[in-house]
Protein backbone atom coordinates (compact mmCIF):
# COMPACT_ATOMS: atom_id res chain seq x y z
CA UNK A 1 0.00 0.00 0.00
CA UNK A 2 0.81 3.31 -0.76
CA UNK A 3 1.26 6.46 0.82
CA UNK A 4 -1.22 8.57 -0.95
CA UNK A 5 -3.70 5.38 -1.18
CA UNK A 6 -4.91 5.95 2.73
CA UNK A 7 -7.87 5.08 4.85
CA UNK A 8 -11.22 5.49 2.55
CA UNK A 9 -12.53 2.03 3.10
CA UNK A 10 -14.67 1.35 0.11
CA UNK A 11 -14.97 -1.71 -1.68
CA UNK A 12 -13.70 -1.44 -5.68
CA UNK A 13 -16.51 -1.81 -7.78
CA UNK A 14 -15.66 -3.62 -11.49
CA UNK A 15 -19.23 -4.12 -12.62
CA UNK A 16 -19.86 -0.71 -14.64
CA UNK A 17 -22.20 0.24 -16.89
CA UNK A 18 -20.68 1.14 -20.38
CA UNK A 19 -22.23 4.71 -19.61
CA UNK A 20 -19.41 4.70 -16.56
CA UNK A 21 -16.09 6.32 -17.57
CA UNK A 22 -13.53 3.52 -17.08
CA UNK A 23 -10.40 4.79 -18.71
CA UNK A 24 -8.93 4.88 -14.98
CA UNK A 25 -10.59 2.50 -12.81
CA UNK A 26 -10.01 1.91 -8.56
CA UNK A 27 -7.36 -0.72 -7.81
CA UNK A 28 -8.75 -4.14 -6.19
CA UNK A 29 -10.09 -4.52 -3.17
CA UNK A 30 -7.53 -7.05 -1.87
CA UNK A 31 -4.60 -4.70 -3.26
CA UNK A 32 -5.48 -2.12 -1.07
CA UNK A 33 -7.87 -2.77 1.18
CA UNK A 34 -10.51 -0.45 -0.45
CA UNK A 35 -8.30 2.48 0.09
CA UNK A 36 -7.48 4.21 -2.93
CA UNK A 37 -8.49 8.20 -1.77
CA UNK A 38 -6.29 10.15 0.85
CA UNK A 39 -7.65 13.63 2.22
CA UNK A 40 -6.32 16.39 4.77
CA UNK A 41 -7.81 14.38 7.54
CA UNK A 42 -5.64 11.19 6.74
CA UNK A 43 -2.31 13.14 6.56
CA UNK A 44 -2.99 14.65 9.52
CA UNK A 45 -3.57 11.51 11.65
CA UNK A 46 -0.26 10.20 9.86
CA UNK A 47 2.06 12.99 10.32
CA UNK A 48 0.23 14.31 13.68
CA UNK A 49 -0.56 17.91 12.07
CA UNK A 50 2.39 18.43 11.58
CA UNK A 51 1.46 19.62 8.32
CA UNK A 52 -1.46 19.57 5.84
CA UNK A 53 -2.28 19.59 1.77
CA UNK A 54 -1.63 22.86 0.44
CA UNK A 55 -0.66 23.35 -2.86
CA UNK A 56 0.02 20.17 -4.06
CA UNK A 57 2.45 20.24 -6.87
CA UNK A 58 4.41 17.21 -8.83
CA UNK A 59 4.52 13.62 -7.73
CA UNK A 60 6.70 10.85 -8.54
CA UNK A 61 7.03 7.29 -7.52
CA UNK A 62 9.21 4.55 -8.24
CA UNK A 63 10.10 0.91 -7.22
CA UNK A 64 13.26 1.32 -4.82
CA UNK A 65 16.59 -1.36 -5.61
CA UNK A 66 16.64 -1.94 -1.78
CA UNK A 67 12.66 -2.60 -1.37
CA UNK A 68 12.99 -5.31 -4.39
CA UNK A 69 13.35 -8.53 -2.67
CA UNK A 70 13.84 -11.52 -4.82
CA UNK A 71 11.02 -14.33 -5.03
CA UNK A 72 8.41 -11.94 -3.19
CA UNK A 73 5.65 -10.71 -4.70
CA UNK A 74 6.16 -7.38 -4.04
CA UNK A 75 6.53 -5.56 -7.39
CA UNK A 76 4.00 -3.74 -6.62
CA UNK A 77 5.29 -1.33 -3.55
CA UNK A 78 6.30 1.90 -4.69
CA UNK A 79 7.81 4.88 -2.75
CA UNK A 80 5.74 7.82 -3.88
CA UNK A 81 7.26 11.10 -3.34
CA UNK A 82 4.92 14.77 -3.54
CA UNK A 83 5.57 18.20 -3.21
CA UNK A 84 3.68 19.98 -0.84
CA UNK A 85 4.34 23.48 -2.34
CA UNK A 86 3.00 25.71 0.04
CA UNK A 87 5.28 24.26 3.29
CA UNK A 88 8.26 23.72 0.90
CA UNK A 89 7.98 19.60 1.71
CA UNK A 90 8.24 16.63 0.04
CA UNK A 91 6.37 14.06 1.62
CA UNK A 92 6.76 10.33 0.92
CA UNK A 93 6.29 7.07 2.37
CA UNK A 94 9.25 6.28 4.60
CA UNK A 95 8.46 2.91 4.09
CA UNK A 96 5.00 1.16 3.45
CA UNK A 97 3.43 1.75 6.54
CA UNK A 98 4.38 5.50 7.61
CA UNK A 99 4.95 8.97 5.83
CA UNK A 100 8.25 11.06 5.96
CA UNK A 101 8.45 14.61 6.00
CA UNK A 102 12.08 16.16 4.30
CA UNK A 103 12.14 20.42 3.70
CA UNK A 104 10.43 23.15 5.05
CA UNK A 105 10.46 26.92 4.12
CA UNK A 106 13.52 28.58 3.51
CA UNK A 107 17.29 28.58 1.36
CA UNK A 108 19.09 26.14 3.46
CA UNK A 109 20.47 23.22 2.05
CA UNK A 110 18.25 20.93 3.49
CA UNK A 111 15.04 23.21 3.00
CA UNK A 112 12.84 24.01 -0.34
CA UNK A 113 10.80 27.16 -1.14
CA UNK A 114 7.78 26.93 -3.54
CA UNK A 115 8.72 23.79 -5.17
CA UNK A 116 7.34 22.46 -8.36
CA UNK A 117 8.07 19.29 -10.08
CA UNK A 118 10.05 16.12 -8.35
CA UNK A 119 11.53 13.01 -10.04
CA UNK A 120 12.51 9.28 -8.44
CA UNK A 121 14.61 6.86 -9.55
CA UNK A 122 15.29 3.09 -8.68
CA UNK A 123 18.77 3.83 -6.93
CA UNK A 124 16.92 6.51 -4.32
CA UNK A 125 17.97 9.52 -6.64
CA UNK A 126 15.36 12.28 -6.06
CA UNK A 127 15.74 15.87 -7.96
CA UNK A 128 13.18 18.40 -7.15
CA UNK A 129 12.52 21.81 -8.59
CA UNK A 130 12.91 24.69 -5.86
CA UNK A 131 10.86 27.40 -7.92
CA UNK A 132 11.72 29.90 -5.47
CA UNK A 133 15.20 29.56 -4.47
CA UNK A 134 16.31 29.47 -8.27
CA UNK A 135 17.99 25.98 -8.12
CA UNK A 136 17.49 22.46 -8.35
CA UNK A 137 18.02 20.30 -5.34
CA UNK A 138 19.71 16.52 -5.78
CA UNK A 139 18.71 14.38 -3.65
CA UNK A 140 19.77 10.74 -1.96
CA UNK A 141 17.42 8.01 -0.77
CA UNK A 142 19.08 5.68 1.87
CA UNK A 143 16.43 3.84 4.07
CA UNK A 144 13.27 5.77 5.45
CA UNK A 145 15.51 9.10 5.30
CA UNK A 146 16.46 11.63 2.37
CA UNK A 147 19.58 14.11 2.19
CA UNK A 148 20.97 16.63 -0.09
CA UNK A 149 23.29 15.09 -2.46
CA UNK A 150 24.02 18.26 -4.72
CA UNK A 151 22.38 21.43 -5.28
CA UNK A 152 22.26 22.66 -8.97
CA UNK A 153 22.53 26.76 -9.45
CA UNK A 154 23.00 27.50 -13.04
CA UNK A 155 21.52 30.05 -13.59
CA UNK A 156 17.82 29.58 -13.17
CA UNK A 157 15.25 32.13 -13.39
CA UNK A 158 12.12 29.77 -12.77
CA UNK A 159 12.91 26.03 -12.36
CA UNK A 160 9.55 24.30 -13.04
CA UNK A 161 9.64 20.95 -13.84
CA UNK A 162 12.11 17.95 -13.85
CA UNK A 163 12.58 14.40 -15.10
CA UNK A 164 15.67 11.65 -14.38
CA UNK A 165 16.44 9.85 -17.78
CA UNK A 166 18.68 7.47 -18.96
CA UNK A 167 21.78 6.51 -16.66
CA UNK A 168 21.00 9.71 -14.25
CA UNK A 169 20.03 12.40 -16.92
CA UNK A 170 18.41 15.03 -15.58
CA UNK A 171 16.08 17.05 -17.74
CA UNK A 172 15.06 20.69 -15.84
CA UNK A 173 12.33 22.84 -17.44
CA UNK A 174 12.83 27.21 -16.69
CA UNK A 175 9.99 28.65 -17.29
CA UNK A 176 11.94 32.35 -16.87
CA UNK A 177 14.20 31.70 -19.32
CA UNK A 178 12.31 29.82 -21.37
CA UNK A 179 14.30 26.83 -21.87
CA UNK A 180 14.78 22.85 -21.23
CA UNK A 181 18.37 22.04 -20.20
CA UNK A 182 19.23 18.45 -20.10
CA UNK A 183 22.35 17.75 -17.92
CA UNK A 184 24.40 13.98 -18.32
CA UNK A 185 24.63 13.47 -14.71
CA UNK A 186 23.83 15.92 -11.69
CA UNK A 187 27.44 16.68 -11.86
CA UNK A 188 27.08 18.01 -15.66
CA UNK A 189 29.05 21.64 -16.08
CA UNK A 190 27.64 21.79 -19.61
CA UNK A 191 24.10 21.00 -20.20
CA UNK A 192 22.33 20.46 -23.27
CA UNK A 193 20.03 23.65 -24.10
CA UNK A 194 16.50 23.29 -26.22
CA UNK A 195 14.62 27.04 -26.25
CA UNK A 196 11.15 26.88 -25.16
CA UNK A 197 8.57 29.01 -24.87
CA UNK A 198 7.50 29.35 -21.21
CA UNK A 199 8.19 25.22 -20.37
CA UNK A 200 6.82 23.70 -16.96
CA UNK A 201 6.54 20.21 -16.75
CA UNK A 202 8.10 17.39 -18.75
CA UNK A 203 8.13 13.78 -18.63
CA UNK A 204 10.74 11.14 -20.48
CA UNK A 205 10.47 8.07 -21.94
CA UNK A 206 13.11 5.61 -22.98
CA UNK A 207 14.45 5.89 -19.49
CA UNK A 208 14.34 2.60 -18.55
CA UNK A 209 13.14 -0.83 -19.08
CA UNK A 210 9.19 -0.19 -18.90
CA UNK A 211 9.02 0.81 -22.99
CA UNK A 212 7.38 -0.62 -25.38
CA UNK A 213 8.48 1.43 -28.24
CA UNK A 214 12.15 1.92 -29.20
CA UNK A 215 12.57 5.21 -28.71
CA UNK A 216 13.46 8.22 -26.55
CA UNK A 217 11.83 11.19 -26.22
CA UNK A 218 10.52 14.13 -23.81
CA UNK A 219 7.21 15.73 -23.90
CA UNK A 220 7.12 19.55 -22.41
CA UNK A 221 4.09 21.59 -21.35
CA UNK A 222 4.67 25.13 -22.89
CA UNK A 223 3.21 28.42 -23.62
CA UNK A 224 1.30 28.87 -20.36
CA UNK A 225 0.41 25.34 -20.29
CA UNK A 226 -1.60 25.54 -23.52
CA UNK A 227 0.67 23.51 -25.55
CA UNK A 228 2.56 19.95 -25.35
CA UNK A 229 5.60 19.44 -27.72
CA UNK A 230 7.51 16.20 -28.12
CA UNK A 231 10.96 16.59 -27.93
CA UNK A 232 13.35 14.29 -30.16
CA UNK A 233 17.15 15.21 -30.67
CA UNK A 234 16.64 18.40 -29.56
CA UNK A 235 13.77 19.76 -31.89
CA UNK A 236 10.19 19.60 -31.75
CA UNK A 237 8.88 16.55 -33.69
CA UNK A 238 5.04 16.95 -32.95
CA UNK A 239 2.81 18.88 -30.72
CA UNK A 240 -0.81 19.29 -29.31
CA UNK A 241 -2.92 22.26 -28.22
CA UNK A 242 -4.82 23.05 -25.27
CA UNK A 243 -8.29 23.30 -27.68
CA UNK A 244 -7.52 19.58 -29.01
CA UNK A 245 -8.88 17.93 -26.16
CA UNK A 246 -11.66 20.54 -24.69
CA UNK A 247 -9.41 21.27 -22.17
CA UNK A 248 -8.30 24.78 -19.96
CA UNK A 249 -4.72 24.34 -19.11
CA UNK A 250 -1.92 21.40 -18.91
CA UNK A 251 0.06 20.93 -15.82
CA UNK A 252 2.09 18.17 -15.23
CA UNK A 253 2.49 15.32 -18.15
CA UNK A 254 3.91 11.65 -17.67
CA UNK A 255 3.98 8.98 -20.37
CA UNK A 256 3.51 5.38 -19.99
CA UNK A 257 4.38 2.17 -21.43
CA UNK A 258 2.97 2.19 -24.56
CA UNK A 259 4.13 5.90 -25.32
CA UNK A 260 1.09 7.34 -24.74
CA UNK A 261 0.82 10.65 -22.68
CA UNK A 262 -1.43 11.83 -19.68
CA UNK A 263 -1.36 14.83 -18.63
CA UNK A 264 -3.79 16.68 -15.85
CA UNK A 265 -5.55 19.60 -16.19
CA UNK A 266 -6.34 21.56 -12.83
CA UNK A 267 -9.28 23.97 -14.31
CA UNK A 268 -11.48 21.44 -16.06
CA UNK A 269 -10.47 18.97 -13.17
CA UNK A 270 -9.69 16.55 -16.14
CA UNK A 271 -6.47 14.18 -17.13
CA UNK A 272 -6.40 14.28 -20.39
CA UNK A 273 -4.75 11.22 -22.55
CA UNK A 274 -2.82 11.51 -25.72
CA UNK A 275 -1.00 8.96 -28.00
CA UNK A 276 3.20 9.00 -28.99
CA UNK A 277 2.34 11.33 -32.00
CA UNK A 278 0.42 13.77 -29.44
CA UNK A 279 -2.92 13.26 -31.01
CA UNK A 280 -5.68 13.49 -28.88
CA UNK A 281 -7.37 10.00 -27.41
CA UNK A 282 -9.74 10.61 -24.76
CA UNK A 283 -10.34 12.34 -21.61
CA UNK A 284 -11.23 11.31 -17.22
CA UNK A 285 -12.89 13.16 -15.01
CA UNK A 286 -14.75 16.27 -14.38
CA UNK A 287 -15.36 18.78 -11.32
CA UNK A 288 -15.93 17.31 -8.11
CA UNK A 289 -15.01 14.68 -5.21
CA UNK A 290 -17.06 12.05 -6.33
CA UNK A 291 -15.45 8.57 -7.26
CA UNK A 292 -14.88 9.39 -10.98
CA UNK A 293 -14.06 12.96 -10.59
CA UNK A 294 -11.48 15.25 -9.58
CA UNK A 295 -10.78 18.04 -7.11
CA UNK A 296 -8.36 20.63 -9.29
CA UNK A 297 -5.19 18.09 -10.07
CA UNK A 298 -2.22 18.91 -10.63
CA UNK A 299 0.76 16.47 -9.99
CA UNK A 300 0.36 13.24 -11.55
CA UNK A 301 2.52 9.44 -11.82
CA UNK A 302 3.10 6.38 -13.68
CA UNK A 303 4.32 3.48 -12.72
CA UNK A 304 4.87 1.86 -16.40
CA UNK A 305 5.02 -2.06 -15.45
CA UNK A 306 1.62 -1.78 -13.68
CA UNK A 307 -0.13 0.76 -14.94
CA UNK A 308 -0.51 2.66 -11.36
CA UNK A 309 -1.51 6.16 -11.20
CA UNK A 310 -1.18 8.98 -8.49
CA UNK A 311 -3.08 12.19 -8.40
CA UNK A 312 -2.69 14.54 -6.68
CA UNK A 313 -5.55 16.78 -6.12
CA UNK A 314 -6.66 20.33 -3.92
CA UNK A 315 -6.95 18.73 -0.72
CA UNK A 316 -5.81 15.39 -1.44
CA UNK A 317 -4.56 12.32 -3.60
CA UNK A 318 -5.74 9.90 -5.78
CA UNK A 319 -4.79 6.11 -6.50
CA UNK A 320 -6.42 4.46 -9.82
CA UNK A 321 -4.79 1.91 -12.07
CA UNK A 322 -5.16 2.59 -15.75
CA UNK A 323 -8.57 0.96 -17.39
CA UNK A 324 -9.55 0.98 -20.16
CA UNK A 325 -12.95 2.19 -22.57
CA UNK A 326 -14.35 2.24 -26.20
CA UNK A 327 -16.62 4.81 -27.76
CA UNK A 328 -18.90 3.52 -30.14
CA UNK A 329 -19.33 5.74 -33.16
CA UNK A 330 -21.76 3.92 -35.46
CA UNK A 331 -24.27 0.89 -35.88
CA UNK A 332 -25.34 0.20 -39.33
CA UNK A 333 -27.76 -3.18 -40.14
CA UNK A 334 -27.69 -4.46 -43.82
CA UNK A 335 -29.85 -6.72 -42.81
CA UNK A 336 -27.80 -9.15 -43.40
CA UNK A 337 -24.84 -8.06 -41.36
CA UNK A 338 -23.63 -4.99 -39.99
CA UNK A 339 -20.94 -2.65 -39.59
CA UNK A 340 -20.22 -1.16 -36.48
CA UNK A 341 -16.96 1.79 -36.64
CA UNK A 342 -15.83 3.02 -33.06
CA UNK A 343 -12.38 3.81 -30.81
CA UNK A 344 -10.60 1.76 -28.47
CA UNK A 345 -9.25 4.24 -25.87
CA UNK A 346 -6.48 2.22 -24.23
CA UNK A 347 -4.61 -0.92 -26.02
CA UNK A 348 -6.69 -4.16 -24.66
CA UNK A 349 -7.29 -7.59 -25.30
CA UNK A 350 -11.08 -7.49 -27.33
CA UNK A 351 -13.46 -10.21 -27.68
CA UNK A 352 -16.13 -8.90 -30.00
CA UNK A 353 -18.76 -12.17 -30.84
CA UNK A 354 -22.24 -12.46 -32.44
CA UNK A 355 -24.64 -14.23 -30.96
CA UNK A 356 -28.50 -15.68 -32.07
CA UNK A 357 -31.32 -15.85 -30.65
CA UNK A 358 -31.23 -19.02 -29.24
CA UNK A 359 -27.37 -17.65 -27.24
CA UNK A 360 -25.41 -19.89 -29.34
CA UNK A 361 -22.21 -17.56 -30.68
CA UNK A 362 -22.36 -17.53 -34.44
CA UNK A 363 -19.23 -15.52 -35.32
CA UNK A 364 -16.32 -13.69 -34.05
CA UNK A 365 -15.10 -10.30 -34.90
CA UNK A 366 -12.19 -10.57 -33.29
CA UNK A 367 -10.14 -12.63 -30.49
CA UNK A 368 -7.10 -10.85 -28.92
CA UNK A 369 -4.87 -7.57 -28.46
CA UNK A 370 -6.67 -4.46 -30.26
CA UNK A 371 -4.15 -1.30 -30.13
CA UNK A 372 -5.62 2.33 -28.74
CA UNK A 373 -7.44 4.04 -31.69
CA UNK A 374 -10.43 3.86 -34.26
CA UNK A 375 -11.67 0.65 -35.71
CA UNK A 376 -14.47 -1.32 -37.80
CA UNK A 377 -16.37 -4.26 -37.41
CA UNK A 378 -18.12 -5.85 -40.51
CA UNK A 379 -20.13 -8.86 -40.87
CA UNK A 380 -21.92 -10.16 -43.34
CA UNK A 381 -24.40 -12.88 -41.78
CA UNK A 382 -22.26 -15.89 -42.34
CA UNK A 383 -20.58 -18.06 -40.01
CA UNK A 384 -16.54 -19.31 -39.91
CA UNK A 385 -17.20 -21.58 -42.94
CA UNK A 386 -18.72 -19.34 -44.91
CA UNK A 387 -22.25 -20.32 -44.11
CA UNK A 388 -25.88 -18.18 -44.08
CA UNK A 389 -26.76 -17.83 -40.51
CA UNK A 390 -30.30 -18.31 -40.31
CA UNK A 391 -31.12 -14.71 -38.74
CA UNK A 392 -33.36 -13.02 -36.35
CA UNK A 393 -32.82 -11.44 -33.39
CA UNK A 394 -28.97 -11.16 -33.20
CA UNK A 395 -26.48 -9.21 -30.62
CA UNK A 396 -23.22 -8.25 -30.88
CA UNK A 397 -21.09 -8.90 -27.42
CA UNK A 398 -17.43 -6.82 -27.45
CA UNK A 399 -15.69 -7.45 -24.27
CA UNK A 400 -12.93 -5.56 -23.40
CA UNK A 401 -9.92 -6.11 -20.53
CA UNK A 402 -7.02 -4.05 -20.21
CA UNK A 403 -3.47 -4.98 -20.59
CA UNK A 404 -2.12 -3.86 -17.46
CA UNK A 405 -2.73 -4.89 -13.62
CA UNK A 406 -6.06 -4.56 -13.78
CA UNK A 407 -6.87 -7.01 -16.33
CA UNK A 408 -8.40 -10.19 -14.68
CA UNK A 409 -9.92 -7.47 -12.15
CA UNK A 410 -11.91 -5.45 -14.80
CA UNK A 411 -13.47 -6.06 -17.92
CA UNK A 412 -16.29 -3.94 -20.13
CA UNK A 413 -19.11 -5.00 -21.54
CA UNK A 414 -20.55 -2.99 -24.75
CA UNK A 415 -24.03 -5.12 -26.77
CA UNK A 416 -25.80 -4.12 -29.27
CA UNK A 417 -29.10 -5.59 -30.38
CA UNK A 418 -29.85 -5.83 -34.02
CA UNK A 419 -32.69 -7.94 -36.43
CA UNK A 420 -31.26 -9.64 -39.06
CA UNK A 421 -33.21 -11.30 -41.77
CA UNK A 422 -34.27 -15.02 -41.49
CA UNK A 423 -32.70 -17.42 -44.24
CA UNK A 424 -33.95 -21.03 -43.82
CA UNK A 425 -31.03 -23.42 -44.26
CA UNK A 426 -31.35 -27.30 -43.69
CA UNK A 427 -31.01 -28.34 -40.02
CA UNK A 428 -27.42 -30.22 -40.82
CA UNK A 429 -25.90 -26.82 -42.03
CA UNK A 430 -27.73 -24.70 -39.17
CA UNK A 431 -26.36 -26.91 -36.81
CA UNK A 432 -22.57 -26.74 -38.91
CA UNK A 433 -23.09 -22.88 -38.88
CA UNK A 434 -23.45 -22.79 -34.89
CA UNK A 435 -20.42 -25.44 -34.45
CA UNK A 436 -18.07 -23.63 -36.60
CA UNK A 437 -18.86 -19.94 -34.87
CA UNK A 438 -17.72 -20.89 -31.40
CA UNK A 439 -14.77 -19.57 -30.05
Amino acid sequence: MTIFALILALVSAWVVDPADPTLLVFPPYGHCMGIYRAGTEQLAMLLGGLVRFDDPQGLACVKLSEWDSPGENDDDELAVYGVNSRTGHIIYNANMYTLGLYGGNGSGPAQLSAPHGIAADPSGLVVVADTGNRRVVVLERRGTRMKTSSIIEDGFSEPWGVAIGERRSIYVTDRGTGVLRIYDSPSDPAPRSIALDRPTGVAVYGDGSWNALDERFAVVVCSGGTVLNRIEGGEVVASAGISDCGGSVFNYPVIDYYGNTWVTDSISCMIHKFDPDLDYIASFGSPGTGDRQLDRPTGLTLWRRYGQIFVAEREGARYFWVGTDMKIGSFSSSGRGFTMTGTLLEKSMVLAQVFDESGADVATMHNGRMDTGPFTFTWDGTDVLGNPVRGGSMELVIRIEPTYSSRGYFSKTFRQRFDMDIVETGAGQDEGSRRGGRT
